[in-house]
This record gives C-alpha cells, sequence and structure tokens, in this order.
C-alpha cells in the first residue's frame, strides 16, 4: 500500500509540474503595454484574410450595414463593416462601452462626447497617416486645422462640417391653425412676430381650439431632452456664453437672460406652456405634435421632419408646422441668433486603439470622406438613383418625390442618408449639393426656414470645450453649477410669479458663485483666448 501510495504522490506531482509548465504567466504592466504596441493600429489583415472593421454609429438606430448603399460602400472599399447595434438607447449604449473599453474600430460620437475618450488616450492619432487620406485633405482644407490639438495630434474628424448658413432653430407654428388666426397674407408672410404677437396667437389658439380629438389643446410645447429653448435664446440675441469686456461669463449673467426668462414664465402663468414640459421626453413631445393638439414649439425645422410628413398624410398638405421669427422685447430682427451653426459638424468620428487593421481603416475613412464617398451616401448609386442630365447630376424623379413627401419613408425604401459619414456642408466641384435631400429640390420647410433666418447664422465652434479639465478642483466645481442650474431653471420657468422667478434667479447666481463660478469663467476665458489665437495662427 505504501508503494501504491507513493507511486500515486509522484505521478500527481509530475501531473503538476507538466500543467504548470504549460500555463501562461501572468504578463507584467510593462509586457502589456510592449504587447499593446505590438497590436497597435498599424498594422494590416494578414494575406488572403479579408478585411473586417466593426464600427459604431450613434445615428445607426439599430440597423445593419447590409442595405444596397452599404454594399456598395464595402464593395469599392473592399472592407467589411460591422455596425455595432445601438440598442434602443444610443447614449446609454456609447457610454457604456466607454466604461467597459467595449468599444469597436471606429467610432461615431457627438462632438460632445469625444472629449472623454480622447482624455483617456483611447484614440488614435490620425496626424502621422495623413499622407493615406489625400482625399481627407483635400475635402476637409484648412477646416482641419481646427481639429488638431495643442500639441499637434489630430485625434478625430467631424460629421458635417464646413460652413452651412442654413436656418436653424426658430419656433415652429402649426400653418393650418395659424391661417385660421391671422388669414393666409400673414401665414405666408416672412414678416417677423413680435414677442407680444405671439404670445397673443396663443390666447387665441387657446381660445378657438380649447380641446382637440378630446384632449385639451396645448399652444406652446417643448422639451428637456434637446435643446429646444435655444430658439428662446436666438429671440433675444443670445449665443452659448456672455462675452464682455474680453472675458466669457455664464450665460445666466447676461443682461437679456432675464427677459428671456420672465418670457418663458409668463408661458407658463398664463397657461400658455405645456403643463408637462419638464416631464416630457422626445417620444412624448412628438407624440403631442403628431396628436394635432400642439400649435407652436421651438426646434429646428429637421427635428420635426417625420411629425409633419405624418400630420400631412393625416390632417391635409396645409397641416404642418411653418418656421417664423419671434423678435424677443427690445431686439430687431438682425439682432436675433437663431442660426448657430457648428462648423466643426455635429458629430466627431475616430479610430480607436482597439483598431487592428489600420491600412483598412484609413481606406475607408478617405473613400467615405471623398466626394465620390459623399455623392454614394447622400444621392445613392448612379443609373439606379441618379445620372447626369445634360451633364449636370440630376435625381430619379422617383426619389425626389419621396424625399420630398416623407423623409423617413425615403430613407428606408431606398437607404439614401442612412449612414451619413464624414459629410461636407456645400456644393461639390460639379457644382451640384452634397446632401440632395435638403438642398437640390429644399422642402416647403426648409425653404420658409432659410428665408426667415437669412440673418441669424453665427460659428458655434469657438465656444466648444472651453470647460475645466476633467479631474481638476475646477472640474468638480463645474459639474457642481451644472447642477444647480438644471434643477433651477425649470423651476424658475414654473414659478408662480414674476416676483418669485427673479427671487431664484438672484438666488441661481449666488449658489453658483458659491461653487466658484468665478474660477470656472476664469478658465473658460483663458481656453476661449488659446483657442482663438490657435484658429487665427493656423
Amino acid at each position: 500500500m505504501k508503494k501504491i501510495f507513493a507511486a500515486g504522490a509522484c505521478l500527481l506531482l509530475l501531473l503538476l509540474i507538466l500543467f504548470s509548465g504549460c500555463r501562461p504567466r501572468s504578463k507584467s504592466p510593462a509586457e502589456t503595454e510592449n504587447a499593446r504596441s505590438e497590436n497597435a493600429p498599424s498594422g494590416q489583415a494578414e494575406a488572403g484574410e479579408e478585411a473586417v472593421l466593426t464600427l459604431f454609429d450613434k445615428n445607426s438606430d439599430r440597423h445593419s450595414f447590409d442595405d444596397r448603399i452599404a454594399q456598395e460602400i464595402m464593395r469599392r472599399t473592399g472592407v467589411r463593416i460591422q455596425v455595432i447595434d445601438s440598442t434602443e438607447d444610443a447614449e446609454e449604449k456609447e457610454e457604456l462601452m466607454y466604461t467597459w473599453q467595449d468599444y469597436p474600430d471606429i467610432i461615431k460620437v457627438d462632438l460632445e462626447a469625444i472629449s472623454k475618450y480622447q482624455d483617456a488616450g483611447y484614440l488614435v492619432d490620425l496626424a502621422p497617416y495623413l499622407s493615406d487620406l489625400p482625399s481627407v485633405q483635400d475635402m476637409y482644407g484648412d477646416m482641419l486645422n481646427r481639429y488638431y490639438t495643442e500639441d499637434g495630434r489630430l485625434y478625430y474628424l467631424g460629421n458635417w462640417y464646413g460652413e452651412d448658413r442654413d436656418a436653424v432653430s426658430g419656433f415652429q407654428i402649426r400653418y393650418d391653425y395659424l391661417t385660421e388666426l391671422v388669414g393666409k397674407e400673414r401665414a405666408d408672410s416672412d414678416e417677423p412676430f413680435t414677442q407680444e404677437e405671439f404670445i397673443a396667437l396663443l390666447h387665441a389658439f387657446s381660445e378657438k381650439h380649447p380641446e382637440i380629438g378630446g384632449q385639451p389643446s396645448i399652444p406652446f410645447a417643448t422639451c428637456l431632452d434637446y435643446d429646444y429653448l435655444s430658439a428662446a435664446r436666438g429671440m433675444y440675441g443670445m449665443k452659448t456664453y456672455y462675452e464682455t469686456d474680453g472675458s466669457i461669463r455664464h450665460i445666466a449673467k447676461d443682461p437679456r437672460y432675464v427677459s428671456m426668462l420672465s418670457f418663458l414664465n409668463r408661458l407658463y402663468r398664463e397657461g400658455l406652456l405645456d403643463k408637462e414640459w419638464v416631464l416630457n421626453r422626445r417620444d412624448l413631445f412628438t407624440e403631442k405634435l403628431e396628436s394635432g393638439r400642439v400649435f407652436a414649439t421651438a426646434t429646428a425645422y429637421w427635428d420635426i421632419f417625420s411629425q409633419n410628413s405624418f400630420l400631412r398624410e393625416t390632417e391635409g398638405e396645409d397641416s404642418f408646422y411653418a418656421c417664423y421669427k419671434v423678435l424677443g422685447e427690445g431686439v430687431s430682427a438682425s439682432e436675433t441668433t437663431y442660426g448657430g451653426r457648428n462648423s466643426l459638424g455635429w458629430d466627431a468620428i475616430a479610430v480607436t486603439d482597439h483598431c487592428k487593421d489600420m491600412e483598412a481603416a484609413l481606406r475607408v475613412i478617405d473613400f467615405l470622406a471623398s466626394e465620390e464617398g459623399q455623392y454614394l451616401m447622400l444621392w445613392g448609386i448612379e443609373g439606379e438613383d441618379w445620372s447626369y442630365v445634360d451633364g449636370v447630376r440630376t435625381p430619379s424623379e422617383e426619389n425626389l418625390a419621396l424625399f420630398t413627401r416623407s423623409v423617413t419613408t425615403a430613407v428606408e425604401q431606398t437607404s439614401i442618408r442612412r449612414w451619413i459619414w464624414f459629410i461636407k456642408n456645400g456644393n461639390g466641384s460639379d457644382g451640384s449639393p452634397y446632401d440632395m435631400m435638403t438642398k437640390y429640390q429644399p422642402t416647403r420647410e426648409a425653404q420658409l426656414a432659410n428665408r426667415r433666418m437669412t440673418s441669424d447664422y453665427w460659428d458655434t465652434s469657438v465656444y466648444l470645450g472651453l470647460d475645466p479639465e476633467a479631474g481638476t478642483e475646477e472640474s468638480l466645481m463645474w459639474t457642481n453649477i451644472k447642477n444647480i442650474y438644471d434643477e433651477t431653471f425649470p423651476r424658475m420657468v414654473n414659478a408662480d410669479s414674476e416676483e418669485r422667478m427673479l427671487e431664484m434667479y438672484d438666488r441661481l447666481l449666488q449658489d453658483m458663485e458659491a461653487e466658484g463660478l468665478s474660477s470656472v469663467e476664469a478658465i473658460w476665458t483663458e481656453n476661449y483666448l488659446e483657442r482663438t489665437k490657435q484658429w487665427d495662427g493656423a
């Protein structure tokens, strides 16, 4: 028995030795970093292997990259592209990807969201690869200088970049209801409404239509999910910050801010503002627009494309929201600032440090950024969706009719404009607009908005990214200040008297100052001056 036991022990010891020799040992931090460098985005697919890229697109709406336009993009680039499911909540999905570092090769996120990836070191510097991106250099031109960091790195490219003077926000008023109240001639006029005229219209609508479809009508609706109330700032000529004596101050310190606040508070106190406006989320807000109960709102005309299409189909051709300019008290038509646009773009597109095939990534980026790529995404396939007629790029009559009738339906049926990457505002080398849908034959809403808001353009990009650096004491101050403002703003609007609203406003300024607002404003000013110096010298 002793011999058997000894033999068994020897065998067990031998097995332990063998298995311990096969088991990989843990890598030191230095070895891990070296391994990561070896797999950094400078490689390419092995010979004979199919090039594959994974992408996250915050606007994919759960669509797979397999429609006719997607197939053509993959055919022309030779790269198979897999779009990560954005789930029902793309913003939440993006946040989880960042938190768990489970992001794909390329990401397209809101411009405001890209800085956290950049600060964490998760993005690839594209500057060394520019020689492999001739179309990017050609299309972006001088705009590239604005994407560089102070130390000369290029971590992302913009989407919908370049100057675009088309209208942005405005007061969207139901054209059919307005015609009932003021007549067709005034409803068709480009003359702005004064603040008092607008309030009188809201009252008139409420009196004429106390109920619609068995439910209370809503003279004015808005929502806190998006910055719909930027139109309220625009009617008073305000911008992102209050700029005075070479310094950047919080917008609440703008002398016109109190007037804007009084306007919104008056709408609430007089029963003109949707009682649920603070609780509204995007879905509920748009449902109310489609219900036919809402007379007016404040947003960009393109934000309610689908709702206008639905209203036209269900209630008639004149049942849509048309854009009008409303002048704040004491503000002239040339002083309003409804047209704030970011020349850097709406979105940021970047290659992440997870990318294993940089050659494929560069090939896809350069194609999509090129004129060929732009026209493919926004016009479709030549011979199927458009063709040259007498030398002029011309969309098919079917597609043009589709986009004019319903943008949502047109995208679903054609896949044109579903994938929008590295989009440049303006016209291509042949003079045709890149964005066929909104520029070739603008919708009725677009024509009205562009005509009525011609003087309102201003570039918001100079004010982007001025906040204190993450992890600093001032960054914590700013977080607390934002929380105070976000909690106080709706309460000020919903105050039961103007006196109470002013008391809350004074307390807001005191509370923000107590949290260190002056220190944050000093950083804003410093960053702003550095930004303008860098851009002016570019």
